[in-house]
């Protein structure tokens, strides 16, 4: 029994030593009444790989001065915000072990290169996010290598080290390659905090309003609940107006809910995103596929209910952490239109990846490249070569592929293409104050359990957006029709519908996979 007691007592001492120490010293944030700001409400996002997107000077490599060249092409798209994956200087492709805070990627350019990318998306009315990747670093960052084997190091208690040599620490993922911060010790907080400050004040002259509008702040969910409110905090006492936008993986509208209150201004919406595609790996599934009831949509007043109302929920489809939705709706266009038809009339803000509005294919793939398969070059020609087209990564197994008919050469001039699809469908979001920021309310349909629907409202305009998962046409049947007497439009084909009567039932038939919004003609 003694044995046993000793073991027990050696394996906790073991287990309280991989955790981050609270520090005394730290006082808890107070909560603050931090205002959201209105700018993102209801605004496109675009999340780009800059290595992979346009590459201005012919390395192979994307590029800060390519995405400067691309704004009118994002401008096609209706894009309001663009969100760069980590810039920063890393011994990885993607970025998110950062090697120093303070510095831009010489792959991708210079600080004057981010700059004038900056002034130019500025002077076009849009904004931009920088990845911001709290939670961890590089383990070739000098601050960590002072550390490493050095119990003496100033920068000693940084890190969560695993034994009293300070040469086993815990890392993100259990990875070598990106140790952990103490996020305990307000060193660190004070660190991290004058790292976001040094990107929301590019030109160092203490206005923090003329440099990036604010963070995707990757793994957010591990940092604890005092450093992101210490974050928040001196973020908005800088500027008020940027934007906190956290990635916290969780599965329910009530674990999210948890990261609005003094953490983020807004948060991915990853419980819907599972909903509606089954989830980051798994092909053929969710809602969007047709493979579970669109009831359970009504977790978005689930979300209404346990959010503050300030909060926003940002709504995607797709990400650089998931298999493209090409690949999840195994190539069925009917659905990836019906996926963007759903995500335009959605509220809050809502996402694109780069690449999906071509339908770019992509899924995770096996060692060494992993996530490199869902984060290849955007095709930009059919023959995948041109000026601006990355090819850092074109191995032979790649899922994109030459003259397939994904490339923005391709689907330019096509009317009927996913590319003018997307741009039609966001174009007409944007010009909806209903879409853009409108009430939203379910209807309740006398229909097959396939079909879903729902109100937006906004003043005198009213859209109603409704929807056929199944591939096979139905009749859906509002009680009391909402809106003004006469013949409706359909507004995703311009077309006019069976006149309606207001307050009475009315059935509308809707053709397999398939979207209609209707709004009262004038």
């Amino acid at each position: 029994m003694k044995k046993h007691l000793l073991f027990l007592l050696a394996l906790l001492t073991l287990l309280s030593a991989c955790q981050p120490r609270p520090a005394e010293s730290q006082p808890a944030p107070t909560p603050q009444p931090y205002t959201t700001p209105d700018w993102f409400d209801g605004q496109l996002l675009y999340e780009i790989f800059v290595r992979s997107f346009y590459d201005s000077d012919g390395d192979g490599v994307g590029d800060l001065r390519g995405v400067e060249q691309k704004l009118d092409y994002l401008q096609s798209l209706h894009v309001r915000v663009l969100w760069l994956m980590p810039i920063h200087p890393s011994p990885s492709e993607h970025g998110y072990d950062v090697a120093d805070y303070f510095a831009v990627n010489p792959e991708y350019g210079t600080l004057e290169d981010l700059q004038s990318l900056v002034a130019a998306v500025h002077a076009r009315g849009m904004y931009i996010l920088l990845d911001f990747v709290p939670s961890h670093l590089s383990n070739q960052n000098p601050i960590f290598q002072d550390a490493y084997a050095n119990p003496q190091s100033p920068y000693s208690d940084w890190f969560v080290w695993r034994n009293d040599a300070h040469t086993l620490y815990a890392g993100f993922a259990d990875s070598e390659a990106m140790p952990r911060f103490n996020h305990y010790n307000p060193e660190v907080v004070d660190y991290l905090s004058q790292a976001a400050l040094f990107w929301l004040d590019l030109d160092g002259d203490g206005d923090y309003t003329d440099g990036v509008d604010g963070f995707r702040v990757d793994n957010a969910t591990f940092p604890p609940v005092e450093f992101l409110m210490a974050l928040r905090q001196r973020i908005k006492a800088a500027n008020p107006n940027a934007l906190l936008l956290g990635e916290t993986w969780v599965n329910s509208p009530s674990d999210l809910g948890r990261f609005f209150t003094d953490q983020f201004d807004a948060l991915f919406d990853f419980p819907l995103y599972q909903t509606l595609t089954g989830g980051q790996t798994s092909n053929g599934d969710g809602v969007l596929n047709g493979r579970a009831r669109p009831v359970l949509l009504t977790m978005l007043f689930e979300e209404e209910a346990r959010f503050p109302a300030e909060a926003m929920a940002v709504r995607f489809l797709a990400n650089h952490d998931t298999n493209r939705l090409y690949t999840k709706t195994r190539g069925n266009l009917d659905r990836l239109r019906l996926g963007t038809d759903l995500l335009a009339c959605l509220p809050g803000p809502i996402m694109v990846y780069y690449g999906e509005e071509i339908g770019m294919p992509g899924q995770k793939g096996g060692p060494p490249y992993w996530d490199n398969y869902r984060r290849e070059p955007m095709d930009w020609y059919a023959l995948e070569a041109g000026p601006g087209q990355a090819t850092w990564f074109m191995p032979p197994d790649r899922w994109n592929q030459p003259a397939d008919g994904i490339s923005v050469e391709e689907q330019e001039a096509d009317p009927n293409s996913l590319l003018n699809h997307y741009r039609a469908v966001l174009g007409l979001r944007a010009a909806s104050p209903a879409l853009l920021s409108g009430d939203f309310t379910i209807l309740q349909l006398d229909a097959p359990p396939a079909a879903w629907g729902f109100l937006r409202q906004q003043g005198n305009e009213q859209v109603i957006c409704l929807y056929n998962f199944s591939d096979q046409p139905l009749e859906a049947t509002l009680p009391a029709w909402p809106l003004a007497d006469g013949a409706p439009l359909d507004l995703l084909t311009g077309s006019e519908v069976p006149p309606a009567a207001a307050g009475a039932p009315y059935t509308i038939a809707l053709p397999p996979t398939s979207a209609v919004w209707l709004v009262s003609q004038p």
